[in-house]
Parts: C-alpha cells; sequence; structure tokens
C-alpha cells in the first residue's frame, strides 16, 4: 500500500478497509489515508452523500441538518428555483420533481465551505436534499451559491451551481449548470437566509451534523481563510458579519 496511490477497486478491499477503519485504532495520517480512498469508492459508486464536486479544492466547515417542518421557507425557495427557475432536461426535471415530491424519504443538509476555483477564493453554501435508494446507494440534488473574495471581503452571491444527481446515472451527475447572470429574486433571498443560518444555527446543537469520520476526511475541517467581511460565520469575529441587503438599505 503506497501512500499517494492506493485505491480500492473491490468490494472485497472496501469491507476490510471499512473494518479497519471502525476500530479507529489506527495512527491519525493512516485514517485520513484510508478514509480519503474510501471516500473516492463510495463517490464512484454513489454510496454515500459525498460527490466530488463538493471535495476538491473545497473546505467545508460547517454541516448543518435541516429539518422540514422548521424550514419550510428555505425549502419552497429552493423548490421554486429548481422547478421554474432553471431550465432543465426533461429527465433531469422528472427527477427533480420525483425527488422534491417524495417528502416521506427527503432528506436534507447545508455545507458552508471556502472553495478556491483555479485561484479564484469563494465561500458559499450549498442546500443539499436526497435520499436513500436500494439500501445503501443515494440520490442527490446540489444547489450551490457562491459569492467571490477580494481583497479579503466577500463580494455578494455571484453565481449559482446545480448538480442534478440519480444514484442510478454513471459518475458524472445526469445534468449540471452554473448560472452567473440575473441571477433571480429567490436565489438572492435564498443566499441571504442560508448566510444568515450560517451564523444563528452555529450554536444549535440540534442543527449541527458531525459524524466521526469527517474528523479523517480532509475536505471538511475548521474555517481556513479568515475574511475582513464575511457573509458567513466566522468564530470570535462578530464584527466581520456583512448584513443583509434589507438591514443595508434601512
Amino acid at each position: 500500500m503506497k501512500t499517494g496511490s492506493y485505491q480500492i477497486d473491490n468490494t472485497t478491499e472496501y469491507r476490510r478497509i471499512k473494518k479497519i477503519l471502525s476500530k479507529k485504532n489506527q495512527p491519525s495520517k493512516i485514517m485520513c489515508f484510508l478514509m480519503n480512498a474510501l471516500e473516492s469508492y463510495r463517490q464512484a459508486r454513489k454510496l454515500g452523500w459525498s460527490r466530488p464536486w463538493n471535495k476538491y479544492h473545497l473546505n467545508v466547515f460547517q454541516t448543518f441538518k435541516l429539518k422540514f417542518a422548521d424550514d419550510q421557507a428555505l425549502q419552497e425557495l429552493v423548490s421554486n428555483i429548481l422547478q421554474h427557475e432553471i431550465a432543465m432536461p426533461a429527465s433531469a426535471k422528472q427527477f427533480v420533481n420525483d425527488l422534491l415530491s417524495d417528502e416521506m424519504h427527503l432528506m436534507g443538509f447545508v455545507f458552508v465551505h471556502d472553495f478556491d476555483d483555479d485561484g479564484q477564493l469563494y465561500e458559499g453554501v450549498t442546500y443539499s436534499l436526497g435520499r436513500v435508494k436500494d439500501k445503501k446507494y443515494r440520490d442527490r440534488i446540489d444547489l450551490i451559491l457562491e459569492s467571490p473574495v477580494y481583497a479579503e471581503k466577500s463580494q455578494g452571491l455571484s453565481r449559482m451551481r446545480v448538480y442534478i444527481d440519480p444514484y442510478m446515472t454513471a459518475k458524472e451527475p445526469l445534468w449540471a449548470s452554473t448560472h452567473g447572470d440575473n441571477l433571480s429574486h429567490d436565489a438572492l433571498q435564498l443566499f441571504d437566509q442560508l448566510a444568515d443560518c450560517s451564523w444563528s444555527w452555529a450554536s444549535q446543537e440540534k442543527r449541527l451534523w458531525h459524524h466521526w469520520t469527517a474528523d479523517y476526511i480532509d475536505y471538511f475541517a475548521p474555517r481556513q481563510k479568515m475574511l475582513e467581511m464575511s457573509y458567513f460565520y466566522q468564530a470570535d469575529r462578530p464584527k466581520s458579519r456583512i448584513q443583509r441587503r434589507a438591514e443595508q438599505a434601512a
């Protein structure tokens, strides 16, 4: 097993590595090495929630659980954006409608992140919806809202990325797109409200998601790039918080 070149390529090896990790008795460096190999195997087969676009050059510093009974306003914004404001192929639209209507099995998370996109820093948030399929696979839809950062200051929502990814498709998502012009009022509202959640949910234990495996996955870590002015939570830096547009205009 060579560092940097190891990958899991069969079910037997996958189960063996899972067993090793579950004992939690290896040095941290080995745990990280094996966990990231396990994640790559799972991502390629959609065995869990993680996906490549939420991994590379990205650092997730907050993860929250959605509670749909309490988050109806957020869910309505997301549903409207996905169902009425984004033109997508019929196959993707059918999957979106099917997933959104499956209230019994629908699951949701919010991920707050820093993202180095080929040298351009963004801060952003992912509204992630999905469900378990065939016991071990995951359907997933991601709506990602991001603000570019210049001179240590976040500039405001400038782009929205969408990933439609049912588990039955190949490694690539069924459909993906990026939108950067004339973003809708709903998209701006969603960005503002999720930015608020980043601050207000930071101390709410019932909202926080954490699993021991995240301690050994390289794209989950405390915030690395603290900003002079930010839309998203910065511990012990409340004065860095950028007000919502409605508050700025008041």
